[in-house]
């Protein structure tokens, strides 16, 4: 696993022309300052911002208890793998807030989506702002 991690990072600095990425860097490109993550909501967005069609926001809970926050975290995991993200953590790295974990996937959703080819890359909006609900 640490293996891939650092493989994970190294090609993230080849697709960032030969930058070094931060941390910092990662979470700013996910745009994140909130600490509650547990409901996933984020994540999901973050996925549909990158993917559009691939949240089924039906699907999605509101993520109160801790049932439907386990159910949106083990949605996540899906999404990303059917993506093709390298994803290393479980549904309860996502329910209690893991912050090495939650930063891997957020770089593997960076990592992702900085290797799609320029004209297949959606625009930075997501289907909240385009008036779905959650």
């Amino acid at each position: 696993m640490r293996y891939n991690i650092l493989q994970l990072l190294k090609n993230l600095r080849f697709h960032s022309h030969g930058k070094e990425i931060t941390d910092v860097d990662i979470l700013r490109w996910a745009n994140t300052k909130d600490k509650s993550l547990s409901d996933g909501i984020f994540f999901l967005e973050l996925l549909s911002a990158v993917q559009p069609r691939s949240v089924n926001w039906s699907l999605v809970t509101k993520g109160v208890t801790d049932e439907q926050k386990k159910m949106n975290a083990t949605y996540i995991i899906s999404i990303a793998r059917k993506l093709g993200c390298s994803i290393f953590l479980l549904p309860e790295d996502i329910t209690e807030v893991n912050q090495k974990m939650i930063l891997t996937l957020t770089a593997s959703i960076m990592y992702w989506f900085l290797k799609q080819p320029v004209e297949e890359k959606p625009s930075a909006t997501s289907d909240s702002e385009n008036g779905s609900q959650v």
